[in-house]
């Protein structure tokens, strides 16, 4: 029972003490909340008195310095005028110079890539580029590149070393990438020129060809050279809008006075200086027509060249009233007026084969 009666004892005191301990605990939070409100709003209040005087602080000083920075700014100026004034003809010199030596650079690695390119293909050519590109890129590194030679062409080997900084500031750097340059264009004009020239060769032959196919063949026992001669005379005809008929009658007055020869005459010095076929000494008459300057058909150097003297008698022709109805002799001789009127006669079947000839190869 004493026993009962002391635990009862003993957890009374307990649970005194306890709840002393808690009402203490209690107090003391409560206190300790209180102070650290307190400490909090002094701690606020501090630091919203350091931020005003901060910002007091700083538009004093931007006011108090604003005159030094626009003073600074105005001094400045200036100087930064002068300054790109002075290093703009350096900045474009610098890029000139860098654009020859990247075209210098580039026509010297052309032919290396194209044997690098024919050895391994595209792909590994273009590994190996970006390779001594990357390795050639520092300034100070010495920029190489060997061309990949024949074997059995030693004198082929070509190689190149070039500094970054020789490339970019060396006088005979700029001068062999501008003779480089000077080479390739050159090169290109001769190229250009030759394959022009090559063109108006080729044309100039099918053009001769296509002429010589569609020349007239010689009919009778005519030389190509009187052929020519005949050919020359319906030409004249032809394109002085006459037609076959006077064709004819030219063709046969032609044949009778000078068989399609064109004459020069030992009295008419002048008649040497053109070309000639023959020579005659009948008065003055000269040519294909036998025509005679001092009787007014014309200047010798006209009369000695066939389509002119042609078209002297075709304009005479014109003159004649009914010619078109006339025979080839009568015409013929109403011009010319010659000592022989029916000489002409003989030629007439000849003169149309000649027409003939003329048509078939124009057809």
């Amino acid at each position: 029972m004493q026993f009962r009666q002391s635990i009862k004892g003993v957890t009374g005191h307990v649970r005194s003490a306890a709840t002393v301990t808690g009402k203490r605990l209690e107090s003391n939070i409560a206190s300790l909340s209180e102070r650290l409100k307190s400490t909090a709003v002094r701690v606020g209040a501090v630091i919203a008195i350091i931020a005003d005087f901060l910002t007091d602080a700083g538009a004093n000083i931007a006011d108090r310095t604003a005159p030094l920075t626009s003073w600074l700014a105005e001094r400045l100026q200036p100087m930064a005028s002068w300054t790109a004034e002075r290093l703009q003809p350096w900045t474009a010199l610098l890029a000139d110079v860098t654009a020859v030596v990247a075209t210098a650079v580039s026509e010297r690695t052309r032919p290396v890539i194209r044997k690098l390119t024919e050895r391994f293909g595209v792909r590994m050519t273009v590994i190996g580029t970006a390779t001594a590109v990357i390795v050639g890129s520092t300034s100070g590194t010495a920029w190489a590149i060997t061309a990949l030679n024949d074997p059995a062409d030693p004198a082929s080997e070509q190689s190149w070393t070039v500094s970054a900084e020789d490339a970019l500031f060396s006088d005979e750097a700029t001068a062999n990438a501008k003779a480089i340059i000077a080479a390739q264009q050159a090169e290109e004009a001769e190229a250009a020129a030759a394959a022009e020239a090559e063109a108006e060769a080729a044309e100039a032959a099918a053009a001769a060809e296509a002429a010589k196919q569609a020349e007239p063949e010689p009919v009778g026992d005519l030389s190509e050279l009187q052929m020519d001669n005949a050919i020359a005379i319906v030409e004249a005809g032809d394109e002085a809008g006459l037609d076959r008929k006077a064709w004819a009658i030219a063709l046969a007055t032609a044949m009778q006075e000078s068989k399609f020869r064109n004459y020069a005459n030992v009295n008419v010095a002048e008649s040497y200086n053109f070309e000639y076929q023959a020579e005659g000494s009948d008065h003055d008459s000269v040519g294909l027509f036998q025509q005679r300057p001092s009787s007014g058909w014309g200047s010798v150097e006209e009369l000695m060249d066939p389509k002119t003297s042609a078209n002297k008698f075709y304009g005479s022709l014109k003159k004649v009233n009914g010619w078109k109805d006339m025979p080839v002799t009568k015409a013929a001789q109403t011009v010319q007026v010659s000592a022989f009127p029916d000489a002409y006669a003989q030629w007439e079947g000849l003169a149309w084969d000649i027409v003939k000839s003329y048509e078939k190869a124009k057809s």
